[in-house]
């Protein structure tokens, strides 16, 4: 089994089988981009290859989860989008820029003076955001987890059946300001409406001591434990919003430089991927990254106290990121949160 905070030299596909079902709170990872520039960036059938471990980043991730991904390949960007469309469940969120900076702008040499200029020299990557949500998610995870899950609903259901009287039984005792039937029983047993506390004793006195006899009190909590988990993003969004105006920043534009200390072709720089952990992640949720590359989002979510479980399949790049990895979980106590780096944060709606 694969243990928490665990930096793994092993492919993805192998190492997600040993992940449980909606057990992950973010996927961050960069795969690659097919584009020939290594022997491992040389993959057949390509779109398929994305889709079998999409498909498992479905699988494992939580219904109120973020996956991101990166890519720089217009021609085969639109592929993958389309096929997740088509056989998963995630939502578009956004497409997000990687401006690279001034840096990689200067480092660039028109590698064929005789073209005449008639193509634009690519300085961004680009990062696709998805959810299983809609804009806000919340009418999207109540269908799919806060009802089908409500304690209240599944206890009163079961011992109405128990007791053998009917929905229209138990609403007489709840009747309209015009003494007619009104529809609440049923939105009890379906999720849509919590029982108060004196309609619980109501039913509760007709039915006879035999029934109900889990305390109200007791029901509420685990009700309240089942919302908070989908609840908590929000709250933290709140906070960092007001703390640091997050609205004046709040695009899908990201300048930054390229980092000039390497260990992988591919690395992205610390700032963004510790923007997106932050930013789509409380304290002490899990984070994944299949295509670990220099161990940058290990890193990450080592500093900001998430918890991590990271892939990387080639044993030298592997050997290089574990080494940097430990040398920064040497010199960075797990308790200590750094500063943030920028006044603001990009948070998710939830």
């Amino acid at each position: 089994m694969l243990e928490l905070n665990g930096f793994y030299n092993m492919d993805c596909m192998e190492g997600m089988k040993l992940i449980d079902d909606k057990s992950i709170n973010l996927i961050h990872t960069d795969p690659p981009y097919n584009i020939g520039i290594a022997e491992w960036d040389k993959i057949p059938d390509y779109v398929e290859w994305c889709g079998k471990w999409i498909k498992e980043c479905e699988r494992v991730l939580k219904d109120n989860g973020s996956f991101y991904f990166w890519h720089n390949d217009m021609s085969q960007i639109p592929q993958i989008m389309e096929w997740i469309r088509q056989n998963t469940g995630f939502v578009f969120n956004s497409f997000i820029t990687w401006d690279k900076g001034e840096f990689r702008a200067k480092s660039w040499k028109n590698p064929m003076p005789d073209n005449n200029l008639r193509s634009w020299f690519n300085t961004c990557e680009y990062c696709l955001f998805y959810t299983f949500q809609d804009n806000t998610g919340l009418e999207k995870i109540t269908e799919k987890f806060i009802k089908p899950n409500n304690k209240f609903a599944e206890y009163l259901k079961s011992e109405l059946q128990k007791a053998k009287v009917s929905n229209k039984e138990i609403s007489k005792l709840f009747p309209s300001k015009t003494g007619g039937l009104t529809g609440c029983v049923s939105n009890w047993l379906n999720g849509d409406n919590i029982i108060t506390k004196n309609q619980y004793l109501t039913i509760k006195k007709y039915l006879g001591e035999r029934y109900l006899r889990r305390e109200y009190e007791d029901l509420r909590r685990e009700y309240e434990d089942l919302r908070r988990e989908y609840e908590d993003l929000r709250r933290e969004y709140e906070d960092l919003r007001f703390t640091h105006n997050l609205d004046k920043n709040h695009n899908n534009v990201w300048r930054f430089n390229s980092p000039q200390d390497r260990i992988h072709i591919c690395e992205k720089p610390q700032e963004i991927v510790q923007r997106i952990v932050k930013c789509s992640s409380n304290k002490n949720d899990i984070v994944l990254d299949l295509f670990a590359g220099s161990a940058s989002t290990a890193i990450a979510s080592y500093k900001l106290n998430r918890n991590y479980i990271c892939f990387e399949k080639d044993s030298t790049i592997f050997n290089k990121a574990n080494t940097r990895l430990e040398a920064v979980k040497s010199q960075i106590s797990i308790f200590d949160e750094p500063e943030p780096t920028e006044k603001w944060e990009q948070i998710r709606f939830i």
